[in-house]
């Protein structure tokens, strides 16, 4: 490389001059396109109209929904990484994984505060969060991904298991959050 440089000074010189001139021109192509306000309208009207559980396949479909809306709702601040998303050993699926780019404050401080790396979302298209949607979540949570994660159901928390996330937090220093 050394001799290929002192061989075409010129054309080395040249080239660094134009990708300097035209480094502006760079810009990040996003993986996808925000979906308009209205479609989020309908998406989000189409969760809330889903039965809770698994019948006629609801449980995938609020998840699809919910991966949609939520990778235009927090574009640009949130990358987009992969709904699925499956451990080498295909024994763990994390629902929803966002990079966390901290590009705003907030998420410079989960980054600096959990370790976040990327963010973690659990759908729960369920009547009732329990114990073991908890648990699953925690159990995700890792140095990999950082102590924050998010569980996202339609429904509040019992007191029972808000208190779970209390607990977590005090005993682990792991944050868990409900969303919608």
């Amino acid at each position: 490389i050394l001799q290929y440089n002192r061989d075409n000074y010129d054309v080395v010189t040249a080239y660094i001059k134009e990708k300097e001139r035209t480094f502006a021109d760079c810009k990040n192509d996003p993986l996808f396109s925000p979906i308009p306000i209205y479609s989020a309208n309908r998406k989000l009207k189409k969760i809330l109209n889903l039965p809770t559980g698994k019948q006629d396949n609801a449980d995938r479909k609020y998840e699809d929904l919910i991966s949609q809306l939520f990778a235009s709702l927090l574009y640009p601040h949130l990358d987009f990484a992969e709904s699925q998303s499956r451990i080498d050993s295909g024994t763990q699926i994390r629902d929803l994984i966002f990079y966390n780019n901290r590009s705003i404050e907030f998420l410079d401080e989960i980054f600096n505060i959990y370790g976040s790396t990327q963010l973690i979302l659990e759908m729960k298209n369920v009547q009732t969060v329990k114990r073991e949607h908890i648990n699953q979540l925690n159990r995700y949570l890792s140095n990999q991904f950082g102590d924050f994660g998010i569980i996202i159901t339609r429904n509040p928390l019992p007191k029972a298991m808000l208190q779970n996330t209390i607990d977590l937090w005090s005993g682990q220093r792991k944050f868990i959050n409900k969303l919608l």
